[in-house]
């Protein structure tokens, strides 16, 4: 009875996500109204008794700041809200219970599969995903709701309610129609097929729940972005509602990309972090669109200037991550791995991702006009210069989308099936990402509206001497090397002695105020500091991930007990290996004694398991994160002449490529918890 009353509160999202969007279409008639009308309605004035906080109504009206309004918008997201956990707690409990009638149940779990994977397929089944981006949907309606009632509730939050209405809904819809996860078998089985043993990490376990909550957060900009199209209303409002949206989706999304990535890493015996298959470019695509919004937005914030390209930016963002979701969930780029196994397809999600965006877009198409206003800024200034960069994003989005489909096109067409690897990728993303770093170093230092060039330059020249001593030094050092490794270490360094020149300046030049230089570093805001963050953390990403392509050694060899492998600063001892039980799988587990200098310095124990339940063997690489770089040991089956086929990666300075990501992330949590913070103390500290 838990599973079904689990469904039951499934459909009841779905009428009340109907019942929302319905109760607030009049204000999304009006709106779309004026917007599509014949004539455009005249713009409201605001009289002195409007801007001083009173009510303006009607078709025209703008602002509701009644305490009545604000009383009316919460019941049903609220209900919403706690119906998704009740949803939640049901299949949580079917899986805890191992309720096999369940096909969801019987797919993804098995009597032996530890509890906490028991948990965890909960959100990893394709069903279970599903309900679990509905749960954090509401969850986002609901926080907006309580933003909303705190700030005094408006005509156009009513139309961005009635939108988070519709996408609740159709979310709803859409778990039902292709993947209701509570729907029971005729004859169930006596045990479950067991979770794929790939995903019994707990990393992997985090990574969907993140995922869909920064996609949740996409889908509060793109309703708010979608309420003001009608009357062109993306005002420095707008966007100061929009900041924290934008950074809590941004973090979220880059905190699924590096979970995806380090669990590449850790989990693939060959030691790759990023493989652009279809599921990692479904991440990529809305980080990419978020990060140029990210910064259009602050555009806006700051001069009101580029409204129909932040607009723009703020819908694709939220259309980039329903289409790739849909994308990961077909069938239509090859077989789905067992991860991804559903008892539906995904035609509903597709068909609601047309319905949804296709009015969103033509809402666009028709008001981007009056968006247009004659305010103009430098072709040298930061407003060209972020713009800059949210093109070349755009384009490295673009660029990915296109690798991502182009065998959909190509199968289409009637041609051979292919697939699109990382040398496409690369190829095509390097002329875009070596102007976009470029860009990054000087578009932080520039002035808002009008610059100098000579300004410019007086103050690059210390990161332009150091990224060229930089790539002189390694060039010399390793003067085979490849070119692209070592301009991306060079543009690395122009990015890192950037940030850090800027925030020196900005520290040290600034009038003291009287109060010291930790003044000064108030006065920055929590803006300018996440944004320093994550620029220093892109630049060491991009040094650890060139110097492990250039100074990257591997060894595979047939080893026998007893013998030393060289590579690198170390030496590593092979000690033989013992097969162990484990919780549900059986392994062989490999012991190698690391040395440095003579002395050991840890043991490394990679394994080759076997899960009987799925009949499947996996290679389980163990790492060891060393000052100098990464050992990344892997064992396979016995060679032909009755040695263990060993697999031994030295990577240099491969933890900066975790370091840069966490940097970034952190910059985005600055941002965050600043806010929160300032909010409750209502201190005055400005945000840039």
């Amino acid at each position: 009875m838990i599973a079904e009353f689990g469904h039951f509160a499934l459909i009841l999202i779905l009428a009340l996500g109907t019942c929302q969007a319905v109760l607030f279409c009049p204000a999304l008639f009006r709106a779309s109204y004026r917007a599509l009308g014949p004539t455009t309605a005249p713009t409201t004035t605001m009289t002195p008794a409007i801007a001083g906080g009173t009510l303006p109504d009607g078709l025209t009206g703008n602002i509701r700041t009644s305490e009545n309004v604000g009383v009316g918008v919460w019941p049903l997201p609220f209900a919403m809200c706690v119906l998704a956990i009740i949803a939640e707690a049901a299949l949580i409990h079917s899986f805890i219970v191992s309720d096999f009638t369940l096909p969801v149940v019987a797919d993804y779990s098995h009597s032996s599969t530890p509890m906490i994977y028991r948990i965890g397929a909960s959100v990893i089944s394709d069903s279970g995903a599903m309900l679990f981006w509905v749960a954090t949907s509401t969850l986002a309606t609901l926080i907006y709701v309580l933003q909303s009632i705190a700030r005094g509730v408006t005509e156009q939050d009513r139309v961005a309610l009635g939108i988070l209405g519709i996408i609740v809904a159709l979310l709803a819809a859409v778990t039902i129609i292709d993947a209701d996860p509570f729907i029971r078998s005729g004859i169930a089985p006596l045990d479950g097929n067991g979770l794929d043993p790939e995903l019994q990490d707990l990393a992997g376990m985090a990574r969907g729940p993140i995922l869909y909550a920064g996609l949740a957060g996409l889908s509060v900009i793109f309703a708010v972005t979608f309420a003001a199209l009608p009357g062109a209303k993306l005002d420095r409002a707008w966007s100061e509602q929009l900041r924290p949206w934008t950074m809590v989706s941004w973090t979220l999304l880059g905190g699924a990309i590096a979970i995806n990535a380090y669990r590449a890493y850790t989990e693939q015996a060959w030691g790759n972090w990023w493989y652009w298959d279809t599921s990692e470019n479904a991440l990529l695509l809305p980080w990419l669109l978020t990060t140029a919004f990210l910064h259009c937005r602050a555009v806006l914030e700051k001069t009101e200037t580029l409204k129909p390209w932040t607009a723009l930016l703020a819908l694709s963002a939220f259309a980039a991550g329903w289409f790739g979701t849909f994308l990961v969930r077909s069938d239509l780029l090859g077989p789905l791995p067992t991860a991804l196994l559903s008892s539906g397809d995904a035609v509903a999600l597709l068909v609601a991702f047309c319905v949804l965006f296709g009015g969103a877009y033509f809402m666009f198409w028709r008001c981007a006009t009056d968006m247009i206003d004659d305010k103009d800024f430098s072709l040298v200034s930061r407003e060209s210069g972020m713009f800059l960069n949210s093109v070349m994003l755009s384009v490295a989005a673009a660029t990915v989308l296109i690798g991502t489909i182009y065998p959909l096109f190509l199968r289409w067409l009637g041609g051979d099936i292919i697939t699109v690897g990382p040398p496409f990728f690369v190829q095509a993303l390097i002329p875009i990402g070596l102007p976009l770093l470029f860009l990054m170093g000087f578009a932080p230092t520039l002035r808002w509206r009008k610059d100098e060039t000579w300004q410019i330059g007086r103050r690059m020249k210390l990161a332009a001497m150091m990224s060229l001593i930089v790539i002189l030094f390694v060039w010399m050092r390793f003067i085979d090397a490849s070119p692209l490794p070592l301009l991306g270490i060079g543009l690395a360094a122009w990015v890192f002695t950037a940030a850090l020149g800027d925030l020196w300046e900005r520290l040290w030049r600034q009038p003291d105020h009287g109060e010291g230089k930790y003044r000064n570093l108030q006065l920055l805001g929590p803006r300018y500091l996440s944004m320093t963050f994550a620029h220093i953390g892109i630049a060491i990403l991009i040094a650890g991930g060139s110097a492990s392509a250039i100074w990257e050694q591997q060894i595979s060899l047939s080893a026998r007990t007893g013998q030393s492998i060289q590579i690198g600063p170390y030496n590593l001892q092979y000690e033989g290996v013992a097969l162990l039980p484990g919780e549900n799988f059986a392994t062989r587990k490999a012991t190698f004694i690391i040395y440095r200098n003579a002395q050991p310095v840890a043991e490394l124990f990679p394994e080759v398991r076997y899960y009987p339940i799925r009949g499947i063997e996996t290679k389980e690489a163990d790492i060891w994160h060393g000052r100098d770089g990464d050992l990344h040991v892997s064992v396979g089956e016995r060679a032909e002449d009755g040695g263990r086929v060993v697999t031994v990666r030295f990577l240099p300075m491969m933890p900066w490529v975790w370091g840069g990501m966490l940097l970034m992330l952190i910059g985005g949590a600055i941002s965050i918890c600043t806010r929160i913070v300032l909010r409750y103390k209502k201190n005055g500290v400005p945000a840039s």
